[in-house]
């Protein structure tokens, strides 16, 4: 079964999971950038997240002070980039809108050519006016011709011209969205359970990282990579999945990109690892991960506060689990006696730079801020 087949014969099981991490009401199709959706809980007997009220989000408590945190201002320059990402999102075509002037564009080259062959002086120019304002609209094409365009002025020594492109490229960048998945991440690794990695960038490549791990691929490990620089995408030749109408109005897309990658597998305790041949594939505000030779994918969805703290004690909690013959509370003992070690160790540094400066200042005094 090819890649693409086998993302449309899993994109069902996917809906049902993507459909629990959204508010009734919404859209699969609206913009990651506008709200994003998070998982808040993992039901241990069933590979659907738990569905969620969405509301106001009540105030944060921390050791008991309540602070309201809904109506505090953004910064100056917080502002100044939500200002800037609303102006780049309006230049810029996006989802099936992007794929429709693609098309338009390849026709008018077309239509440029029998033009060029007709000796059509006036209509070649018209063409020419139109093709290059179709493609400012693309923000891919220009992501690639502003980064092109700043590393020749770098070569050159031209300072003011590289910073000029560099802030085109940016604006580009900023509405793509495989360039804007970055952070953490939450996805069913089969038999081993939901794990949770951190996506990061390094210029343009993806590296994404297990922050929770299993006894094949460990926490800290890399588990997949994606190459999204233009020779790499130009090599692949991966054409978006067009999706059928029924999974068109599901998702609120007709077109899903996707992008080359490599996935790192590996025996049991991280034995013989090797990467394989992958793909991203960006689903409205999620996406998923194939291991294409295997035929295994995984969706990932944003988790929430609450169930990243979760997650990360329970990943706490295995690294210190009891040994044979031992009780689970035992382990939660020996948790509890490492936090209280680290504590002390940091109360004593703390007393001994006291005491050595000469200060009477109670050591908790201020200990919350």
């Amino acid at each position: 079964m090819s890649p693409t087949s086998a993302f449309v014969t899993t994109l069902a099981a996917s809906s049902a999971l993507a459909g629990a991490f959204m508010p009734a009401g919404t859209s699969r199709g609206s913009s990651a950038f506008a709200q994003r959706k998070t998982i808040t809980s993992l039901s241990v007997g069933s590979a659907l997240p738990d569905d969620h009220e969405h509301g106001p989000s009540p105030p944060e408590v921390y050791d008991q002070y309540e602070y309201d945190l809904n109506h505090l201002a953004p910064s100056e320059a917080r502002q100044n980039r939500f200002e800037t990402e609303e102006e780049a999102m309006s230049r810029f075509e996006h989802g099936d809108d992007l794929m429709e002037l693609r098309k338009r564009v390849e026709d008018m080259k077309l239509d440029l050519q029998d033009a060029r062959n007709g000796g059509d002086l006036s209509r070649m120019s018209q063409l020419k006016s139109e093709i290059t304002g179709a493609q400012q609209k693309d923000a891919e094409l220009m992501y690639r011709l502003a980064t092109g365009r700043m590393n020749r002025a770098e070569e050159q020594g031209l300072p003011n011209e590289s910073e000029k492109y560099k802030n085109e490229a940016m604006a580009a960048r900023s509405v793509l969205p495989q360039y804007n998945i970055e952070g953490l991440w939450v996805g069913k690794y089969g038999d081993h359970g939901y794990e949770m990695i951190n996506v990061t960038y390094v210029k343009d490549t993806i590296v994404a990282y297990k922050v929770t791990g299993d006894k094949n691929v460990p926490k800290g490990e890399v588990t997949f990579t994606v190459d999204l620089s233009p020779r790499a995408l130009s090599e692949a030749g991966l054409e978006p999945i067009e999706l059928a109408e029924d999974a068109s109005s599901q998702w609120g897309t007709k077109h899903l990109p996707r992008f080359p990658g490599k996935g790192q597998v590996a025996a049991e305790g991280f034995e013989n690892s090797q990467w394989i041949e992958g793909q991203l594939i960006i689903v409205g505000d999620y996406f998923s991960f194939a291991w294409v030779p295997l035929g295994h994918q995984i969706f990932f969805g944003r988790p929430s506060p609450e169930l990243t703290l979760k997650m990360l004690r329970e990943s706490q909690m295995m690294e210190l689990q009891a040994g044979p013959g031992e009780l689970k509370d035992v382990a939660e003992m020996r948790a509890f006696a490492l936090r209280c070690w680290e504590e002390t160790a940091i109360l004593e540094d703390d007393l001994e730079t006291e005491s050595i400066g000469g200060s009477n200042i109670d050591p908790f005094d201020g200990g919350f801020q």
